[in-house]
């Protein structure tokens, strides 16, 4: 840090120390750890760690006796061959595209020099490839964080480097699989800027070619393209080419796989139909119709000529179960020697090195206090349990009052804790439950910005699609039904440019997101997360982990979250805070376990599977005869749920109308046998489910075995066609449209918590189906006192109610109010006399009602929706009841 690159003296630059033109990385040693930097800058230089890591943690593991912790830097990296394999492979300048507010282009540059763990793993892979062959995998576990975008590139390169001892490319061609359109622009950058050589790499879209995505990759792989980048949607193209096409099977690929994913071949073998037809004619005719589907089913497995490189910070059962080796390399699979990946790199290892932080050490959670007013809502409304409890959280979420303290929370946050961080430049991101959800809180945003004057924080919001303003209306918000919101329209400032490169102008600090840019969203400048939204397990870990980047002066990171449970938060990240761990292998059977289930339901026989698995296996069988296959199975199921539907409709007819006669006998009846035929549906529904599962499963199982039973291969094809040809119940529509949020408060959660030894392990699929259960019917009412128990306890504020009714009975006696109200819609009304009368009546109502008038007068959102249940009292004339019930009401 003290050799700065201009001379003190002479004040030039000093040719050694400059960057770019004079040493290209500079070393920091001790005995026991390593650190480097590629850009000496006096005391603004930043070195990073360059060593192996100590059992998942940061330094160095001891050293031999007579060695130095140290000793491989020596030892292995300044090796001639290896010394000069990172000048001429590894090395490089990054060269980034920046923009300012005003959408000028600037570059910046960066010396890329590869950390430890990049060089080790890419060249302990090369090492085993080239030992090994083609036909084998490798998962490479690294921390978000890690650099993974270089690491990934620097494999690509060198495995179309690779050369068999008689000088012919190892591979044929590489393909690299995101499941991020967003990081392809970034893999390809990193790709182009190891190899600049024209034809090297080919991105499979639409941008650069006018063909189909699948023509664009046959030819790419024909013609030998060396790296070829797909996204995971079209992945699929590129196995089956590599299966089907003749030219092709013979020849080896290497696939590297960003976020990997279990699904990415398993479903491909239904595909596979085709290979059979390009097949001589005479080796079909010699096979029977069972060799047949064995040939079909031995597709499904990890194609010998194809090698995986899969990366991941969060692996799955699954992932290790598919990609991961045995503990013991020399032993087989088992509980006792579980799949590991191939290298490690850990969260905890990067965060203590200073690659990324530690988002959970400022992680604050809110829990909602809130009571529901339910007078207006129709006394003898039974509905569905599940149904009304989703409609009832879909109504709280959206609601104008929920909404508006979020916002409020959520900016004087960020103006008092976050604003003034990174020399001002600091950012946020807002994680919202749904597209809805994220247009109501950007208009509550603006309005709440708009309302406080402030000049200094800007929001975009990101959804896809449109959202009508039916969709969105409430006691706030008044737009026409037909009204369309978009992402372009509500970022006018944008003028249509990348969101991504908008947001890291100095022109915003805020980005509203709904199922957008939660993974493969990299902005260092994020310092802030505000989490209305569940998520859990991986999720959970790729959301919260946008904060971890690292940027100049960033040294803490902020998350409020509204939406979660913390300990399941916690829970998520120390899975893979060192490294996720599974305590017992996936047992192939389970398919044969869900099959059992389906088959005890009656709804198929067991000859109409054997016919669909002859058709399947014949190439000139119609897709429409396979639907005429499945058709008696079709209509068993079909018809039971219908006549079930129409049961259960009569009983329910039947219990209310035994109700309204106080028949009590009567009423328990029909309700058992109600509850009798809804059991009987739901089994039906599990069937439904369990075929869905039954085929995820055995397309994933079946690439960890070779089954050799076409009979369970014929019944995954017959169960993949019949799950989607069943029909399912039609969702219960529920009236909320009289409920009033009475009460409401955010109040902060005590949490403490300290990283485990070991996180929660995996778990693999288990071979279970639920059993069919009543969906509950009960009345509206009780779910809304549910939750109000649930949520209400802390509230201690029965004076709302007796308020409301005071100004209500004060503007009763104001005739232009009250015939306004009488004779026009409610939009109407509240754009006349009331809410000016309401907000004089509160006023005068200061001396016994001191602290809900002075919110309601400094709080906007609260007082609209307050005069929205003056509104509905004045209407419904209901003033009196609700004074009787809250003169017996106790305290809660």
């Amino acid at each position: 840090m003290d050799r700065k690159p201009k001379s003190a003296t002479t004040g030039r630059m000093e040719p050694l120390l400059s960057f770019r033109r004079g040493a290209v990385v500079h070393f920091a040693l001790s005995d026991s750890e390593i650190y480097m930097a590629t850009k000496l800058a006096g005391e603004s230089t930043f070195f990073l760690p360059f060593n192996r890591g100590n059992d998942g943690a940061a330094g160095n593991p001891l050293a031999p006796e007579g060695e130095y912790p140290v000793s491989y830097f020596w030892n292995w990296i300044l090796q001639k061959d290896n010394w000069l394999r990172i000048f001429h492979r590894f090395v490089l300048l990054e060269r980034k595209e920046v923009e300012d507010a005003e959408g000028r282009i600037r570059y910046k540059e960066t010396l890329i020099f590869p950390r430890y763990h990049q060089f080790e793993a890419v060249t302990t892979m090369m090492d085993a490839v080239r030992e090994e062959g083609p036909g084998h995998q490798y998962l490479i576990q690294h921390s978000a964080g890690s650099g993974k975008t270089y690491t990934i590139a620097w494999t690509a390169h060198e495995l179309i480097r690779m050369r068999k001892p008689e000088g012919e490319p190892s591979f044929d061609s590489v393909i690299v699989v995101t499941d991020r359109t967003v990081l392809d622009a970034q893999l390809q950058e990193a790709i182009r800027q190891i190899e600049h050589q024209q034809g090297v790499v080919s991105a499979i879209d639409r941008e650069s070619s006018s063909l189909p995505k699948s023509q664009q990759l046959a030819k790419a792989l024909l013609d030998g393209t060396p790296i070829i980048v797909v996204t995971l949607q079209t992945f699929p193209y590129a196995l089956e080419a590599i299966l089907t096409e003749k030219s092709l099977r013979n020849k080896n690929f290497g696939v590297i796989m960003d976020e990997a994913h279990n699904s990415q071949t398993g479903s491909t073998a239904g595909k596979l139909r085709q290979a059979l037809a390009l097949d001589s004619s005479e080796e079909l005719a010699s096979l029977t119709p069972d060799e047949l589907l064995e040939k079909l089913q031995s597709v499904r497995g990890l194609p010998r000529n194809v090698s995986h490189f899969a990366f991941t910070a969060t692996p799955k059962h699954a992932t290790l179960m598919l990609f991961g080796r045995p503990l013991d390399p020399v032993k087989p699979v088992s509980k006792e020697n579980p799949p590991v990946p191939f290298h490690l790199y850990t969260m905890q290892q990067a965060i203590e090195e200073d690659f990324i932080l530690d988002v959970l050490q400022n992680y604050a959670s809110y829990k909602m206090a809130l009571r529901i007013g339910e007078t207006f809502v129709q006394q003898n409304q039974r509905v569905d349990a599940k149904y009304a409890k989703r409609a009832l959280a879909r109504w709280l979420s959206l609601h104008p009052t929920n909404i508006a303290q979020k916002v409020e929370l959520i900016i004087e946050h960020f103006r008092k804790n976050v604003a003034h961080l990174l020399g001002h430049q600091a950012k946020a991101m807002v994680v919202t439950s749904s597209r809805a959800a994220a247009v109501k809180y950007k208009l509550a945003f603006d309005r709440y910005v708009e309302k406080k004057g402030y000049q200094n924080i800007r929001s975009l919001v990101a959804f896809s699609g449109q959202i009508l303003g039916k969709e969105i209306n409430d006691d706030l918000n008044h737009y026409p039904d037909e009204e369309s919101f978009t992402e372009e329209n509500m970022n006018p400032g944008a003028r249509g440019r990348d969101l991504r490169k908008v947001f890291d102008t100095p022109e915003y600090q805020v980005m509203l997101v709904a199922n957008k840019f939660q993974t493969g969203f990299d902005q260092p400048k994020l310092v802030a997360m505000y989490l209305d939204k569940k998520v859990s397990g991986v999720e959970a870990v790729q959301t919260l982990s946008r904060l971890n980047r690292t940027f100049p002066g960033k040294d803490q990171t902020f998350i409020i979250d509204f939406a979660n449970d913390p300990e399941q938060i916690v829970d998520a990240f120390h899975t893979y805070y060192k490294n996720a761990r599974i305590t017992d292998i996936q047992d192939p059977n389970v398919v044969y376990d869900m099959k059992v289930h389906l088959d005890d339901m009656g709804i198929y026989d067991p000859e109409e599977v054997r016919q669909f698995g002859i058709a399947v296996t014949d190439p000139h069988v119609s897709h429409q005869q396979w639907y005429q296959l499945t058709q008696a199975a079709t209509d068993r199921f079909n018809g039971r749920m219908k006549m079930l539907n129409d049961a259960i409709e009569v009983c329910e007819r039947e219990y209310l109308l035994a109700h309204e006669k106080d028949d009590e006998v009567g009423a328990k009846k029909a309700e058992a046998r109600r509850s009798e035929h809804t059991r009987a549906r739901d089994e039906l529904l599990v069937f439904s489910q369990g075929l869905g599962k039954f085929v995820r499963t055995y397309e994933y199982v079946a690439q960890l075995v070779e089954f050799g039973d076409p009979q369970i291969e014929a019944f995954a094809a017959f169960a993949k066609l019949l799950r989607k040809r069943l029909k399912g119940m039609t969702p219960e529509q529920v009236d909320l449209s009289g409920l009033v949020l009475s009460h409401y408060r955010l109040i902060p959660q005590q949490t403490k918590w300290k990283v485990k030894d070991e996180g929660r392990p995996l778990q693999p699929v288990g071979g279970d189906l639920r059993e069919g259960r009543d969906r509950e019917r009960t009345y509206l009412q009780e779910l809304i006192q549910r939750l109000n128990d649930a949520f209400g306890k802390e509230i201690s504020d029965k004076d709302k109610v007796a308020f409301a009714v005071h100004i209500s009975e004060k503007l009763r006696g104001n005739d232009t109010v009250m015939a306004q109200v009488r004779n026009n819609p409610k939009e109407q009304a509240m754009r006349a006399d009331l809410p000016g009368a309401a907000t004089k009546a509160i006023v005068d109502a200061m001396s016994s009602h001191t602290a809900l008038s002075k919110r309601l007068l400094s709080d906007e959102a609260t007082r609209d929706v307050f005069l929205s249940v003056i509104y509905e009292m004045l209407k419904k004339d209901v003033a009196a009841d609700l004074l009787s019930e809250v003169r017996d009401e106790p305290d809660v």
